[in-house]
């Protein structure tokens, strides 16, 4: 039997057929792509070995303003800014040579108006069946408004930090510890100290607590941790030693960081160089001795009357003792009163105090809303328990000021005088050192100095 030989023209007519559907399939992805190409928002090109444009799709010419049809074949480079040309062929010619195959950089670009867009490009190396490079593609995207907002921050930045920089003191953040460990600080440090930023961040060459004078470290810790617990800002005057060696009276002023879940992050402030002001101010308090606003003592005659009674005793025998009274968590109302209220609100402390003392008896207002009584012949008027209970009776009724009133507790330290071997100064340190202690331990209560319990605490810090 003979088979039937195969109708030539038949399969002919089919291959033509099958031929023209891959055709017509392949154009119809092209034409996918294509449109998809044309319609992305970034502009894509694609440039040859010599640095024309092989292709531009359609929103280069919304992005430049330029038409496609007038820049292929132009060279790239002709549309970057002269100052980003050098550096953009830099990094195509690393492409081109296979240094590396793509990249990702902002250059600026010409607008058809004269302008120049700020754009991101993202660029890759197109290689041909043996591996040689054909051409580079990619991506164009208008970054403008987001680099004009940088260059914006940037430049507030830069204003921000000359403005700093010439400040007359030292703009600081650090830690709370007792290094006092820097983590900015401005370069105003040089004129203060000494000693550069970088000398003093993160102790690179010395601490900030190392240039305290070894006499004020502790009053300087005690007093911004008892405003950490108080959440307030703290005010402190001390003496720092510069890189010179010379002695300078600081001003301080900062407060405590705290995160959303009051987790204190560190502290913030400013310290400038208050010398010349204390001599002129040491100047005035030397000739008034009395204070204006409650006729009290002023700190210098309060610190001369001391050492009278110390000489007293050397001679005479006797005790004596100095209450340091602070007022617990006032300051914080006080930053929101007028003058006159906290001009009232002193005096009325000062003739509470007043009625607990004798003739003999000295009171004084000192700094940050601390009192000092030194309290002569104790022993004939009663026991320094006693008095330290009834300055706390004092404060049960609130301090009026208008219609408002201020309930407050006091944190009392107390020294003696019986020791003729310390000074006026060192009794007083003392008696702010147990104070204190008192105001650590939770306030509203009083602590009799012991320098065991002190050498304890300085070692533990």
């Amino acid at each position: 039997m003979t088979g039937m030989k195969p109708d030539i023209n038949t399969a002919k007519s089919k291959k033509l057929r099958d031929s023209s559907d891959t055709r017509e399939v392949t154009l119809d992805i092209r034409d996918r792509y294509e449109n998809l190409v044309q319609n992305i928002p970034q502009a894509v090109f694609e440039i040859d070995c010599e640095g024309n444009w092989l292709y531009l799709n359609h929103s280069w010419a919304l992005l430049s303003g330029f038409a496609v049809s007038e820049c292929i074949g132009a060279g790239y480079s002709d549309y970057i800014h002269p100052q980003d040309r050098s550096r953009c062929r830099e990094t195509f010619t690393k492409m081109q040579q296979g240094d590396i195959e793509n990249c990702t950089d902002a250059f600026r670009f010409l607008a058809s108006d004269g302008s120049y867009l700020w754009t991101e490009i993202h660029a890759a190396a197109v290689h041909t069946g043996n591996n040689q490079i054909f051409s580079i593609v990619g991506t164009i995207n208008n970054i403008t408004d987001r680099v004009s907002e940088e260059e914006l921050l940037q430049a507030n930045h830069r204003t921000l930090t000359a403005l700093i920089n010439d400040l007359p003191g030292m703009v600081y953040r650090c830690r709370n510890n007792p290094d006092w460990t820097m983590e900015y600080v401005s370069g105003s440090s040089l004129q203060l100290t000494g000693y550069t930023p970088e000398d003093i961040v993160n102790n690179r060459r010395l601490s900030y607590a190392s240039m305290i004078h070894a006499d004020d470290r502790q009053n300087v810790w005690e007093e911004v941790q008892n405003a950490i617990r108080e959440k307030r800002r703290f005010e402190k005057v001390y003496r720092i030693i510069t890189i010179e060696g010379n002695e300078k009276y600081v001003w301080e002023c900062g407060k405590g960081i705290f995160s959303g879940n009051n987790e204190l992050l560190g502290l913030e402030g400013f310290i400038i160089d208050i010398s010349r002001n204390r001599k002129i101010e040491h100047n005035l308090r030397s000739q008034a001795l009395y204070d204006e606003i409650t006729g009290l003592p002023t700190p210098l005659l309060f610190t001369k009357r001391i050492d009278s009674t110390i000489k007293r005793i050397s001679t005479q025998g006797g005790e004596a003792a100095v209450f340091i009274i602070h007022l617990d968590r006032i300051l914080k109302t006080l930053d929101q009163l007028d003058s006159e209220s906290i001009n009232q609100i002193a005096i009325n402390i000062s003739q509470r105090l007043q009625t607990l003392t004798h003739s003999i008896d000295c009171i004084s207002h000192l700094e940050n809303q601390r009192w000092a009584l030194l309290i002569e012949n104790l022993k004939s008027q009663c026991p320094i328990t006693e008095m330290a209970q009834h300055i706390q009776d004092l404060f049960l009724k609130p301090v009026k000021f208008g219609k408002s009133n201020i309930y407050i507790t006091t944190s009392i330290g107390v020294t003696t005088c019986c020791n003729i071997d310390k000074s006026a100064e060192a009794l007083l340190q003392d008696a702010s050192h147990a104070m204190n202690r008192a105001h650590a331990l939770g306030g509203g209560r009083f602590e009799l100095y012991d320098p065991t319990i002190h050498n304890h605490y300085i070692a533990s810090i």
